[in-house]
């Protein structure tokens, strides 16, 4: 499993640094994936890309003798609840691929920060507070300028986008407890070893098959999207909201869609449009707010707990 060589520091450090180095990776995921979409479907490179990657899991759990955690049935609900959000909301990240822009897939998921926060970042009978009420209406104003820059139309691909960020808080947190039970290898194989039957009979049914040739050109963009993004970056996703509370990550995580623009203005010659820049600014604003002080009491429903250093 891919670790920091830094086992001498404590455990909010490791987290800390868990939660800033997959930043720089998924940065990098709506543009790899907006290749391999162009050239073989939505889901087809979901397809592809997931058997890269649980291959490469299933290698990993085998070689460090983790292949005993997949017998714990106390842990198999949270993994299965695991499978089906993460699974959910790939499929959504990648159909909305077909019709938005890499730059709006990373603006838009990234308000899962807003609907985690309001999900389980407070109280129920809980007052915002003056800089919670900011950080809400800040998000809440930059998501608005993104999904509506003209006119009250949204995007299709827009809104698979922002159902994808309404399910991201769930499936953190059914990843939360598996992992206080489980390796983060064991998560990462286990759901994706389930979604790859469905996922084939779904991109059978509703996409040609691509050729062969196809496949082998995008090679290195579903080794990046299956090797880096689903394995790499999705073990030290676990390992950070394991170690830290999720908002806390959420707010290490808030430059990711910002290094997406950069990146896609770099490497797709497409520069951010005006509404995408001044949406970005209070999303990213608004993120901070809402994590600077959620993060100390975020909640757990049904008498969950924070897995204590």
């Amino acid at each position: 499993m891919p670790k920091f060589p830094v086992l001498q520091l404590k455990n909010s450090t490791k987290g800390e640094l868990y939660a800033i180095s997959l930043t720089f990776i998924d940065a990098w995921f709506p543009i790899l994936a907006l290749y391999c979409v162009t050239a073989l479907g939505a889901i087809h490179t979901y397809f592809y890309s997931l058997v890269i990657a649980t291959t490469l899991l299933g290698l990993l759990l085998w070689q460090q003798g983790k292949v005993t955690e997949l017998k714990l049935r106390k842990a198999w609900w949270n993994l299965f609840m695991v499978s089906l959000t993460i699974t959910s909301l790939y499929i959504l990240v990648f159909l909305a691929l077909r019709t938005t822009s890499p730059n709006h897939v990373a603006l838009i998921l990234f308000l899962q920060v807003l609907f985690a926060y309001l999900f389980f970042g407070r109280q129920p009978e809980e007052q915002l507070s003056s800089m919670h009420k900011w950080g809400v209406i800040l998000m809440s104003l930059g998501a608005v300028i993104i999904l509506f820059p003209k006119d009250l139309q949204i995007n299709k691909g827009d809104l698979w986008v922002l159902m994808a960020a309404l399910i991201a808080p769930f499936a953190n947190l059914y990843q939360k407890r598996a992992r206080q039970q489980v390796s983060s290898l064991t998560i990462l194989f286990v759901r994706s070893a389930i979604a790859l039957p469905f996922l084939y009979l779904l991109a059978t049914l509703l996409e040609p098959t691509p050729s062969w040739h196809a496949i082998q050109q995008q090679g290195i963009w579903l080794l990046l999207i299956g090797g880096l993004a689903f394995v790499v970056g999705k073990v030290w996703w676990i390992e950070a909201i394991r170690l830290l509370p999720i908002t806390k990550v959420n707010a290490l995580y808030a430059f990711s869609p910002a290094l997406t623009l950069l990146l896609s203005y770099w490497l797709l010659e497409t520069p951010p449009t005006h509404s995408q820049i001044i949406g970005a600014i209070p999303i990213i604003l608004g993120s901070l707010l809402l994590t600077r002080q959620a993060s100390a009491k975020i909640r757990l429903p049904t008498n969950q707990t924070e897995e204590k250093p």
